[in-house]
């Protein structure tokens, strides 16, 4: 860590004073909320500082004063503190004869428009990433990776405040990024409150990145899950094509097209595998049986008008249970089973609403069970699709539950934010834990834990016997990704682009990777669980190799 400006400095130290006096709220009068509800003792705003021609002058000066000389270079910083900072350093440069690039990173990708991650254009110098503060480094970790993206290199960060937290230590030591401050934490008398100690023990390379053209930024939610089967990745896109990627290089090695037109979800359908075939559904109606090995055409079943649910693949009944969405008033969705040999229906139950829910199956009672868009969780028959019981929840269930058997549980998520427990061969509810948003996932269930993401951008831990909340932890975006046991950690994405990997055992994160996009799906991994693959809303696929920071 840098601080600028040892010496004394008008600039600096008459910027000392306006921050010190329009920036800290450290009284108990004024409430300052964290991020997970509860308060805080102090907060720094430096907007009022950012927004005043006079300090924000000043920072320019101190900036230029040090930086004229490491030229060429280009500014890029993430909204919202950044955005009068990059102006500003540009209209400065400007004045004193220097020209530079400026580069503004969303925190999310435009969800409208051209869809940008980025406004502005990059040009081919190194980048100083400029921000009001850090602490934690996840902001800085999300723009390096945009940056990255971009194939350009940040050289360095540049901050009025550096925290000198753990957090953004380890950041800056696993990055091997340097940050340039002008004033640090203790210089206003305040200290971060020691964290719970966490040890990063892993650290991730990108290997490769694979992406296709046509992705729809509007939904940021689960769509096609990657699946990794025998050194091959399948994966639908919006654009309506299921492909199939080398694991080890990202080259893709076919593309099947399942003509969907006129419908920007193409293929939300995560694919399922058995015996050397692949099955999926697409937003055409129609399901699919494709030869894994070269895409070829096995079978397809017009079904219906829409298809969003992913194949449940029951082999010993020779039956794929999926759910399936018309355009009729009366009955908009049911749930089916179709054979596996050539897709003949083989049962079909009704439902008022589009079904985009998907299956899961208790083997002990031979019970398929879906979350289902009428606010309910039924477990029908799995051979005949006779209902077996029906648990009503206040809002649909889009994403299949988990199922453990031990324990004869159900654990599904709901669009009413709640996490709910349900007994696998009666129905009965066994507890629900209520989050702040909807859910949009599958929990996980090990370890005597159950593990679940929710909209609030918290992500859910409860005990598995008891089904009461033991922690809950905040991801700083929303968490739609299924969680994965991988390697015996707990492995999930968030809509920031954060891969974290959490101790089932110490609830510590153990490490994580950053890309740019949302990563709303369950990450996938390699047989010996080393290389994680990801996929964002936008169609792209990502190899991560994972590495223990010890070798």
């Amino acid at each position: 860590m840098i601080s600028l400006m040892s010496e004394p400095n008008p600039d600096k130290t008459a910027l000392h004073t306006l921050i010190r006096e329009n920036c800290i709220f450290d009284d108990e009068e004024t409430l300052k909320l964290s991020s997970t509800g509860g308060t805080l003792k102090w907060i720094i705003d430096l907007r009022p500082v950012f927004l005043n021609p006079d300090s924000l002058n000043r920072i320019c000066n101190l900036f230029w004063d040090q930086y004229e000389g490491k030229m060429p270079f280009q500014i890029a910083g993430m909204e919202v503190a950044a955005i009068p900072l990059v102006i500003a350093l540009i209209l400065k440069g400007h004045e004193r004869g220097i020209e530079t690039n400026g580069i503004i990173i969303r925190k999310e990708r435009k969800a409208t428009g051209l869809g940008k991650t980025y406004e502005g254009h990059f040009n081919e110098h190194p980048v100083i990433l400029i921000d009001d503060l850090i602490n934690s480094g996840t902001s800085m970790d999300k723009a390096r990776a945009v940056i990255e993206a971009e194939e350009k290199t940040v050289s360095e960060v540049f901050v009025v405040i550096d925290y000198e937290s753990l957090a953004g230590i380890g950041w800056r030591e696993n990055s091997g990024i340097p940050v340039t401050s002008l004033f640090k934490l203790g210089e206003f008398d305040l200290e971060m409150t020691s964290p719970k100690s966490t040890e990063i023990k892993y650290k991730y390379e990108i290997l490769w990145r694979h992406y296709e053209k046509g992705a729809f930024p509007f939904n940021t939610v689960p769509k096609s899950t990657p699946l990794y089967v025998d050194g091959k990745i399948y994966m639908g896109t919006e654009t309506g094509h299921m492909i199939c990627v080398e694991a080890s290089s990202g080259e893709k090695l076919w593309d099947f097209d399942a003509q969907v037109k006129n419908h920007s979800k193409g293929i939300w359908s995560s694919p399922a595998h058995h015996d050397g075939k692949l099955y999926f559904g697409a937003y055409n109606g129609n399901m699919f049986c494709l030869n894994a090995q070269d895409g070829s055409l096995v079978w397809k079943n017009p079904a219906c008008e829409f298809i969003g649910s992913s194949p449940l693949i029951v082999p010993e009944l020779g039956l794929i249970y999926i759910g399936l969405e018309y355009q009729r008033p009366r009955m908009m969705g049911s749930n089916a089973a179709l054979r596996m040999e050539d897709g003949a229906r083989i049962w079909e139950t009704g439902q008022k609403k589009y079904q985009h829910g998907s299956a899961s199956y208790y083997a002990p009672k031979q019970l398929v069970i879906f979350g289902n868009a009428d606010h309910n969780i039924t477990a029908y028959d799995a051979k005949t699709g006779k209902p077996v019981w029906v648990h009503e929840t206040e809002r649909s269930l889009k994403y299949p539950v988990a199922i453990d058997e031990e324990r004869k549980l159900v654990v599904g998520t709901s669009f009413d934010g709640n996490i709910y427990g349900v007994h696998a061969e009666t129905g009965e509810r066994i507890g629900a834990v209520q989050t702040g948003d909807i859910c949009y996932t599958t929990p996980l269930i090990t370890h005597g834990r159950i593990f679940a993401g929710s909209g609030d951008r918290q992500f859910y831990i409860i005990n598995a016997e008891t089904f009461e909340l033991e922690e809950k932890m905040d991801c700083k975006a929303r968490v739609y990704s299924s969680p994965r046991l991988i390697n015996g950690h707990v492995v999930f994405g968030t809509n920031g682009g954060r891969i974290i990997e959490l101790n089932p055992e110490t609830l510590e994160v153990s490490g994580y990777a950053q890309i740019p996009d949302a990563v709303p799906n369950a990450v996938s991994c390699s047989e010996d669980e080393q290389i994680l693959y990801a996929a964002t809303h936008m169609n792209e696929l990502y190899a991560i190799k994972r590495l223990n920071i010890a070798d």
